[in-house]
């Protein structure tokens, strides 16, 4: 079944619902569901640090919703999405996850930023093996039945990026970032790519949220003289780190697998950052322009999407398919059908592994331009995930 939907069709067709509240121009709340709807429970930042990226993955999932159901729904049922704002906060993250199961009764949960709201969510819907989908890059290594991952992990970025890094740009680096999992173990992939090529790391730093100052760190790398600074800041940090490297005078290429046009639309000072990430808006195919035309019409021509949100958009339709697939909602069908499903995504052709159940995401690297648009320069296609002793389905 091709669930994609002529984008006319779609500019015609109407919300599933109506939601009870606002937040940042953002609905949030219980929808009005039709009877017999599947219910998509979307958990994501709307408030706190990562407001930057949460507002376009919604927007990215009520898309494919809406897409979806104008194309006539799944197995003759319409998607119903009933949203909730973590507001970046683990101790909310776990509340509303347990709302959208056990009040809303949702079939599904999917979105979250940060490593540990998904590890908040994780800690109560594994337990009662309700099913939820994570589209955000993170470090890799959560191996768990009632989770599936749709973002980028380590060797699909890291591993492709640094051979191309020391080719083009240089072997030495300093590593900065946010204080928190993410980050931290990201480095240690990196170190370990870096150095098994024979490069080095001059240094490593973490810088708490709320950071507002950073000159301290850019007197270190001055003095280190990397060829390289590899920075992981977060949600807004990473705007206040990019404004204030803009102005230090610094000169190092900046490189990074955390860094999108969300960030490139606030701070055009972005411009000259190289990123690996699944997905670039720029990309030159005929699903991606639909994909973007479809996306602008109905949230604004100047709006723009990132790597986490289309990767929410595939994992809707991924979903979906696995519903239509295993001729049911039930969570254990539909695990083993995400295994055997595929899309045709903006990114490119996307599956889920089922030995692991993260997705073989493309790995595309990007320069940032004046406007802080990427520029491709390199695809190296689909990558698939390795998470180490990770064998759910054998």
């Amino acid at each position: 079944m091709d669930m994609r939907v002529d984008r006319r069709t779609l500019l015609k067709a109407g919300s599933a619902g109506a939601a009870t509240a606002a937040v940042g121009g953002h609905w949030v709340g219980r929808v009005e569901a039709q009877d017999n709807a599947i219910k998509i429970g979307f958990l994501t930042a709307l408030t706190g640090l990562e407001t930057i990226l949460g507002e376009t993955q919604q927007e990215c999932t009520q898309l494919a919703i809406d897409e979806i159901n104008a194309a006539g729904g799944v197995l003759g049922r319409q998607l119903t999405l009933l949203v909730e704002d973590d507001a970046t906060d683990p101790r909310v993250t776990v509340e509303k996850a347990n709302k959208l199961m056990k009040q809303d009764q949702v079939d599904v949960i999917v979105g979250m930023i940060t490593s540990a709201e998904r590890n908040a969510a994780v800690s109560v819907t594994a337990k009662a093996q309700k099913l939820v989908i994570y589209p955000t890059y993170y470090e890799g290594g959560h191996c768990e039945k009632y989770l599936v991952c749709t973002g980028q992990i380590p060797n699909q970025s890291i591993d492709p990026f640094v051979p191309w890094i020391f080719e083009n740009v240089g072997s030495t680096f300093y590593v900065a970032g946010s204080d928190y999992v993410w980050p931290r173990d990201t480095a240690k992939a990196l170190r370990m790519a870096v150095e098994g090529a024979g490069g080095q790391i001059l240094g490593e730093e973490y810088f708490p949220f709320g950071t507002t100052d950073f000159s301290s760190v850019f007197n270190r790398v001055r003095d280190a003289k990397p060829q390289v600074f590899w920075t992981m800041m977060a949600g807004s940090d990473a705007v206040a780190f990019v404004k204030q490297y803009a102005n230090s005078g610094l000169g190092i290429q900046v490189c990074t697998n955390g860094l999108d046009e969300l960030f490139g639309a606030a701070v055009p000072e972005i411009a000259g950052t190289i990123c690996n990430q699944s997905y670039f808006m720029t990309l030159d195919t005929p699903a991606n322009k639909a994909f973007v035309t479809a996306f602008q019409a109905k949230f604004g021509a100047d709006k723009r999407i990132n790597a986490i949100s289309e990767a929410t958009y595939d994992a809707i339709y991924l979903y979906a398919r696995a519903v239509e697939q295993a001729g049911t909602t039930e969570v254990e069908p539909v695990l083993k059908a995400l295994g055997e499903v595929s899309f045709d995504a903006p990114q490119g052709k996307v599956n889920i592994d089922p030995e692991n159940q993260h997705m073989l995401t493309n790995s595309i690297i990007g320069r940032a331009d004046d406007q802080g648009m990427f520029a491709i320069i390199e695809n190296f296609g689909q990558i698939p995930p390795k998470l180490e002793g990770c064998k759910l389905n054998q």
